[in-house]
């Protein structure tokens, strides 16, 4: 069903509803008890969220008894300060994030002009937004959620996921764990995608478009939260071949980082059931790793030509499960030429990709303002993550063109 959010009276996009509901919560101090409890709920603009439920085939009924079944309900009461993202486990393709009051009113003054856009760039990498909700226990605090389209499907064969911004200062993992779920950041990151020309082209076009909508709307700290996997024939083989430290293992920049922290899956927009490890928890396949010489890579014909002709089908989407040819380089920084080992050629190996441009209700206030004024005295400002929209806008393009290559 087509979207047409022109058709929406203005009233739409303030209009909420209030409900009051109950539902049964296991009692932790006793075994078989069971209280019941009431709940003040409110749903804004929720005609506005069905539309755009209809446009990736979100049924209303189901996503309503998704986000208010007892479990989901149990885990956002649960959810600690550090907790913002909850998985849906009703539904694979949801995920909550707990939200502060400053940010929901950030999403609802962008509404209408997020509509707009996502209805006139079907392609928009920018993450789906479902709805907006708050939950009250009786005689508890009120909690505001916003429901996502998650971006990495729970099942897809992970071995990395990075959250890049295109910044460096304060965006690198310290000493990761193995067998942690774990996102890694900026100066973590080592790899170059080359995808078939059309395809890039379609995708840098599209993330310049989404980012002059976010620099319109006074929109920065957002980020590409991608996922690396492995293609589907190595599937049953990922945990019995040669590991894939061999070929990640010099990715990470030598360079040390003071303000490094910990990253995971709740904190940047991906569900925390997810089978992401950390590095050198995972393995490629042997045999779809190899050493080309930097001809072979600029002369290596491309395989997704195939693909290239469902580009303008209903079938193609940007950032979901893209094939690509992935090619460990150093560290990259936005300014900067990403340089390649050349001793013993280049490793490559094929994946699929998965993408958004998430945390998109990052607005430049007073907070941000004084932030960057307080770092750029002590580092580079083009280094720190606050800057101002446009100039972040410029640096994530510029950044996102130094991962994305053309395989020629």
């Amino acid at each position: 069903m087509a979207m047409h959010f022109k058709d929406l009276p203005s009233l739409a996009f303030r209009d909420a509803q209030r409900n009051t509901i109950r539902y049964c919560k296991q009692d932790s101090g006793r075994v078989d008890d069971r209280v019941y409890s009431d709940y003040k709920c409110k749903d804004y603009c929720p005609d506005v969220f069905r539309r755009i439920q209809e446009l990736r085939n979100i049924d209303r009924s189901d996503y309503m008894m998704s986000i208010r079944s007892d479990l989901t309900l149990r885990k956002i009461l649960s959810a600690g300060k550090d907790t913002r993202v909850i998985p849906v486990s009703t539904d694979d393709r949801l995920v909550i994030g707990i939200v502060p009051k400053s940010e929901k009113k950030v999403m609802l003054r962008v509404l209408p002009s997020y509509c707009f856009h996502l209805e006139m760039n079907r392609d928009s990498l920018l993450s789906i937004l479902y709805g907006i909700h708050y939950m009250k226990p009786i005689g508890g605090p009120k909690v505001y959620f916003s429901v996502y389209s998650r971006v990495i499907p729970s099942d897809a064969n992970i071995f990395r996921v990075f959250d890049l911004k295109g910044s460096w200062k304060g965006r690198k993992i310290n000493k990761p764990r193995a067998k942690e779920n774990i996102i890694l950041k900026d100066m973590d990151f080592g790899f170059r995608f080359y995808l078939d020309p059309l395809i890039q082209e379609k995708l840098l076009g599209q993330i310049k478009h989404d980012c002059e909508f976010l620099e319109a709307q006074g929109i920065m700290d957002y980020s590409l939260l991608i996922g690396i996997a492995l293609p589907p024939q190595n599937k049953d083989s990922v945990d019995s071949r040669s590991s894939y430290s061999e070929v990640t293992s010099s990715c990470h920049s030598p360079m040390n980082s003071n303000d490094s922290r910990n990253s995971n899956v709740q904190n940047t927009g991906y569900g925390d059931s997810s089978p992401v490890n950390s590095v050198d928890s995972r393995s490629f396949d042997s045999d779809r790793i190899s050493s080309c010489s930097s001809e072979e890579v600029e002369g290596t014909q491309s395989i997704y030509s195939d693909i290239s002709k469902e580009l303008d089908s209903s079938k193609f989407r940007l950032g979901v499960g893209m094939p690509a040819r992935t090619i460990r380089s150093k560290m990259i920084k936005a300014g900067h030429v990403p340089s390649t080992r050349s001793a013993g050629g280049l490793e490559c190996a094929d994946v699929v990709l998965y993408f958004s441009i998430v945390d998109i209700f990052q607005n430049y206030n007073l907070a941000k303002r004084l932030e960057h004024a307080y770092k750029s005295i002590k580092y580079d400002s083009k280094s720190i993550v606050t800057v101002n929209p446009k100039a972040y806008a410029s640096r994530f393009q510029e950044f996102m063109s130094l991962v994305f290559h053309v395989d020629c």
